[in-house]
């Protein structure tokens, strides 16, 4: 479930107007950038690129779509499923200014409610019964919900507390943990997760095949496996990374003491920071085996 806003672009008798850039676009709102191509490309008229993702950082928690539709000659605003007040506060600055700079009515926009959008797309993924865990895309990673926490997001605070969700995700202090996928020379495919020593890090609970892959490795089993990577000297040159183990995923979830991760979200945990005998223990568990 995602809305779309539409901004037709001015008509005269001498023509259509000439259609903005991608780079004065993002100048009608202090701050907006374009998180999809780099500044060189913004400079060209915005029907000649796909679209350009929009954000503002350190304030945005999700990106948002602005797109020229040739067909229907106009600008259009996607916003995704799941949004934040802060993220909608920003799109509707754009819309206005986008619309005094046009000078056509935004389509779409009068009498849109964050509110009853937020519970409509709650109830859309509950209504899929089969599925027992959830996600969207934040800036910077992924956060995942279940159903009980959709089922909270329905109460009269719901909005607040997937606020609150997102920003512990968003926010927190851990590094994103690396996945890398490689072939064997039996035609396996490994999805290999990094952990490196003293490093505070999310980790899934469950592992998942990110949105880019999974075409790729559509129909193929993956090995999920963990690298322990130590790290020697200031860490500031690729040789100062060492992986010393390479441990079954879901064994490693299960060996990791309890009071060396917490939960995140519902498929996120925060690892350590990791470090001495600790580590070394991991490391030697497995190399024992």
């Amino acid at each position: 479930m995602v809305k779309a806003f539409f901004i037709p672009n001015k008509q005269s008798v001498l023509g259509q107007q000439e259609i903005l850039t991608a780079k004065s676009i993002l100048a009608l709102v202090d701050g907006l950038e374009s998180h999809s191509y780099d500044a060189i490309y913004l400079r060209q008229p915005l029907n000649r690129l796909e679209y350009i993702e929009c954000a503002v950082v350190g304030k945005s928690q999700f990106l948002f779509k602005v797109s020229y539709e040739d067909s229907k000659k106009g600008y259009q605003v996607v916003i995704p499923d799941f949004i934040t007040r802060a993220d909608w506060e920003i799109v509707e600055d754009l819309l206005r200014a986008f619309s005094s700079k046009i000078g056509e009515a935004v389509e779409g926009f009068n009498g849109f409610d964050l509110n009853l959008y937020f519970q409509e797309t709650v109830k859309n993924y509950l209504a899929d019964k089969a599925a027992r865990l959830y996600f969207c895309q934040g800036i910077l990673s992924p956060i995942y919900f279940n159903k009980t926490d959709l089922e909270a997001f329905l109460e009269q605070d719901g909005l607040t507390r997937f606020e609150t969700l997102v920003k512990k995700v968003q926010e927190s202090d851990a590094y994103l943990a690396t996945l890398r996928f490689y072939p064997d020379g039996q035609g396996k495919i490994h999805g290999i997760y990094h952990l490196a020593q003293g490093v505070k890090t999310i980790l899934p609970k469950g592992p998942v095949v990110p949105a880019p892959y999974i075409e790729q490795l559509a129909g193929k089993d993956v090995i999920w496996e963990i690298d322990l990577v130590k790290i020697s000297g200031d860490g500031s040159k690729p040789e100062d990374y060492e992986a010393v183990a390479r441990l079954d995923y879901k064994a490693f979830l299960e060996a990791l003491p309890k009071e060396l991760y917490q939960d995140l979200d519902a498929n996120q945990i925060v690892v350590g920071p990791i470090l001495g005998e600790d580590f070394e223990a991991l490391v030697n568990s497995e190399l024992e085996k």
